[in-house]
């Protein structure tokens, strides 16, 4: 058969295209560089950007779950402690990344209600308020076993990333506000719940010493007297706090800081904290804690002597 076709309405005789002509329009039209591009690199630039930006509100437990995987991978050895902190690690981080994904992908989605409000005003708790809670408890009770029983006891990277997962979930599930913490009313509230906490730190970590009869464990006796003792006195100062005279308050203050400047020489110079752990941390970071009382109050006598 002839190549020539012969136009019908009595036009010029075309040759049909060649093979070569029909393989290049092929090629043109499946080479993807001859079409303009499907995303351009400012616009993934911008995904990226919102997927990230999605995760604002939990990005440090990220963060920490992150840093507490790789620390179990770098010091993996088959011990049921490090397999439960692999597992809080893991689970922590999934559960982030599956509500960065969901909020990147369904805009709104943490806000969704899923316990509605009730008419006596309880309830109305959105996917993200219960997800920061369930992890808030699933950090709490990781932290707990990962620094006090094992495996990152000392300070390491393990230890650093338990205890920043805790306060990122307590940061995240209570929601706290930063001018809450700048306002001079509450100034010395907070601080002594801050000891309070520290006095729990305190007792729990010098149970092992005196359970296990460590090297100068004799320390942990006067540890657990010490926060046992400031955890009943800071519980009854916080009930009265705004009714209690500033002389009974600069007093016990006073006799706070003597306490813990003894607790932090003898448990961190005798024993049983010589290194540095939950304990070691607690007592010197419960001697600050009432020192900047003390600060706290001389300056309310001050304020009051000028008015």
């Amino acid at each position: 058969m002839s190549d020539l076709s012969v136009s019908t309405d009595g036009g010029d005789i075309e040759a049909p295209p060649s093979r070569r002509e029909k393989s290049r329009h092929i090629v043109a039209i499946r080479d993807p560089q001859s079409g303009p591009p499907q995303s351009s690199t400012g616009e993934l630039a911008e995904g990226i950007s919102r997927w990230i930006e999605a995760a604002s509100s939990f990005f440090y437990v990220e963060i920490a779950s992150v840093v507490l995987l790789f620390s179990c991978i770098a010091n993996w050895f088959p011990w049921v402690y490090m397999k439960y902190a692999l597992s809080v690690a893991c689970v922590s981080l999934g559960i982030c990344l599956i509500l960065q994904t969901a909020e990147f992908l369904v805009p709104g989605f943490l806000e969704r209600v899923v316990i509605k409000q009730r008419e006596d005003g309880r309830g109305g708790h959105t996917i993200e308020k219960i997800c920061s809670v369930f992890l808030l408890i699933w950090w709490l009770i990781g932290t707990g076993i990962i620094t006090f029983r094992g495996p990152f006891v000392e300070t390491s990277n393990g230890w650093f990333a338990a205890w920043g997962g805790l306060l990122a979930t307590i940061r995240w599930s209570v929601g706290i506000k930063s001018s809450y913490f700048r306002e001079q009313r509450t100034e010395g509230l907070k601080y002594l719940k801050y000891l309070q906490f520290l006095s729990f730190i305190l007792i729990f970590a010098s149970i092992p010493p005196l359970r296990q009869k460590w090297e100068n464990w004799g320390g942990a006796g006067f540890g657990i007297a010490a926060g046992a003792l400031t955890l009943v006195g800071t519980l009854y100062l916080t009930q009265l706090y705004d009714d209690i005279s500033r002389d009974v308050m600069k007093l016990t203050v006073l006799m706070l800081f003597l306490l813990w400047a003894c607790v932090a020489g003898v448990c961190t110079f005798h024993g049983p904290f010589l290194s540095t752990n939950n304990g070691y941390f607690a007592c010197w970071l419960g001697c600050l804690c009432t020192l900047k009382l003390g600060v706290i109050e001389i300056a309310k006598r001050d304020e009051e002597e000028i008015q």
